[in-house]
C-alpha cells in the first residue's frame, strides 16, 4: 500500500481597501486560493488568483517570502482566474479604467498574501481520498471569439461592440470541457479544484469595480453547499463568456457549480491513490520585439484610455530584448488514468482537444496561467488570420505546435 495523498485547504482575502472618497464598488471579495497535496516526498500547490495575471515577479516575491519552508516553490502552479473585476499590477492586455486599482509597482502584499495561503495549505493537509473527473458544461456559456462571416473573413466579436454574439457569424470551436480534481477527507469539508476555459469577464461592464466574476461567484456557491474549492483556468485564450440575462455573472457560476457537483456525484474516488508528477521545459522563440526607446515613445504618445497594447509592446521590448526565447515548463499531475496538466499563457480551444486527443490518458484536464511572458498562445492558423490574440501573443508563430508537441510527449511519457 502506497502512503496516503495528504489535501490541504486556505483562502486569503485581497479584498483592496476603499479609497476615500471611493472610486469603485466592491460586488463581492476576492480571495488567494491554495489546494495542497503531498504525498511522501512529492508534493504540488494549486494557488488560485482572483486577479487579471500571476506573472513570474510576483512568483519570484512568493517564493523569497516562503525560504525556509518545506515547500517547493517549483511545484507551486499559480492560476490567475483573469478577470476585469479586479486590481491591475501592470496593463498588459486590458485597461482598468479606475485610477485606485491601478496598483502599479504594488505587488508585496499579494506575494506575502500567496505565501501565507500556501503555508496555511499545507498545514491544513490531511490524508485525503480523491479522484479527477470530467464532464461537460452547459450550452451558451461561452464562445470562441473568433468567427468567420458567409465570405469566410475573420471577425473579431469583441464584449464592447456585442453585447450577445450575433448569430450570422459562424464561430470557431469552444472546449466545453469542465474538470474537476475533488479531495473528500475523513471530518472534514471536502476540497475541489475546478478548471474551465473562457475568460472570466462576465462582469464586462463593470470594470473598475471589484468582484470574482463566475469564477469567484462559482466558489461561493459550492462553499454554500459545504466544499471549499478554487478555479483555475482552462483553454480560455479565444473564448469569451456569454452575457446573458440580468445576471450573467451568477448564471454562469450557478451552472458550472451544478455541473462541478454533478461531476462529483458520478466520480469514483481512488483508493490507495498515487500521485505521479512530471515535467517539461522547451525553449519556443520570443517574438521580434523593436527597440526599448522606439516601443517606450510610442507608449507616450497613446491616449491612457488605449495604451493597452502599446504598453504591453514596451514591456516585451524590455523584456525580450537580450534573449530571444522563453523558458516554458510544462507541469503534470497524474492520478490513475486521469492527468491534470498546467501551462503559462493561455492556450487555444483547439490546442487542449489536439492534445486529449493524442495522448493515453482517459481524462486530460488542461490548466494555464494567464501571464504576459507567454501571453496568448495562437495557432498557427490564428497567426496567419491575425485578429486580436496574435497581437498580444509573446512568443513567435510556431511556439503552440512547438508546445502543443511538448505537452503530448510529456503525457505520453507518463502513462
Amino acid at each position: 500500500m502506497s502512503e496516503p495523498i495528504l489535501a490541504g485547504f486556505a483562502k486569503v482575502d485581497i479584498t483592496p481597501q476603499l479609497d476615500n472618497p471611493p472610486s469603485f464598488e466592491i460586488f463581492d471579495p476576492i480571495f488567494l486560493r491554495a489546494l495542497h497535496l503531498r504525498q511522501g516526498e512529492s508534493q504540488v500547490t494549486f494557488l488560485a488568483a482572483d486577479l487579471f495575471l500571476f506573472d513570474e515577479y510576483l512568483s519570484a516575491l512568493m517564493a523569497k517570502e516562503l525560504q525556509g519552508a518545506d515547500i517547493d516553490p517549483d511545484w507551486i502552479l499559480p492560476g490567475a482566474s483573469h478577470m476585469g473585476t479586479g486590481p491591475t499590477f501592470f496593463q498588459y492586455y486590458v485597461n482598468q479604467p479606475t485610477e485606485a486599482l491601478k496598483q502599479f509597482g504594488g505587488e508585496e502584499p499579494y506575494a506575502r498574501a500567496a505565501a501565507e495561503v500556501v503555508r496555511q495549505a499545507q498545514m491544513d493537509a490531511t490524508p485525503a481520498r480523491l479522484v479527477l473527473g470530467v464532464g461537460q458544461a452547459e450550452e451558451g456559456l461561452s464562445y470562441n471569439r473568433r468567427a468567420h462571416d458567409g465570405e469566410g473573413q475573420l471577425r473579431m466579436v469583441s464584449l464592447t461592440e456585442f453585447p450577445q454574439p450575433p448569430d450570422y457569424l459562424h464561430y470557431n470551436e469552444v472546449d466545453s470541457q469542465m474538470g474537476v480534481l475533488y479531495c473528500q477527507r475523513q471530518d472534514r469539508r471536502p476540497l475541489a479544484l475546478t478548471s474551465f476555459g473562457c475568460h472570466a469577464l462576465a462582469l464586462w461592464d463593470q470594470r473598475g469595480n471589484i468582484s470574482g466574476d463566475y469564477p469567484g461567484r462559482m466558489a461561493g456557491v459550492l462553499a454554500a453547499a459545504g466544499c471549499d474549492s478554487l478555479f483555475i483556468q482552462g483553454a480560455l485564450g479565444n473564448v469569451h463568456p456569454v452575457r446573458l440575462g440580468d445576471d450573467p455573472c451568477q448564471r454562469i457560476a450557478a451552472s458550472l457549480a451544478a455541473t462541478a457537483q454533478g461531476i462529483v456525484a458520478e466520480a469514483v474516488l481512488e483508493e490507495d491513490a498515487e500521485l505521479r508528477l512530471a515535467t517539461k521545459t522547451i525553449s519556443p522563440p520570443s517574438r521580434t520585439v523593436g527597440s526599448v526607446e522606439e516601443a517606450r515613445s510610442h507608449w507616450q504618445e497613446q491616449p491612457r484610455q488605449r495604451e493597452g497594447l502599446a504598453r504591453y509592446e514596451y514591456w516585451l521590448a524590455q523584456h525580450y530584448q537580450e534573449r530571444s526565447s522563453y523558458e516554458f515548463t510544462l507541469r503534470a499531475a497524474a492520478l490513475g488514468s486521469s492527468v491534470l496538466l498546467h501551462m503559462p499563457g493561455e492556450p487555444f480551444a483547439e490546442t487542449a482537444k489536439a492534445i486529449r486527443a493524442a495522448v493515453p490518458f482517459e481524462q486530460v484536464v488542461v490548466t494555464c496561467n494567464p501571464c504576459p511572458e507567454a501571453g496568448y498562445l495562437p495557432t498557427a492558423e490564428a497567426h496567419r488570420e491575425g485578429g486580436d490574440e496574435p497581437l498580444f501573443a509573446a512568443l513567435g508563430t510556431e511556439a503552440e505546435e512547438q508546445i502543443r508537441a511538448a505537452a503530448i510527449e510529456l503525457l505520453c511519457s507518463m502513462e
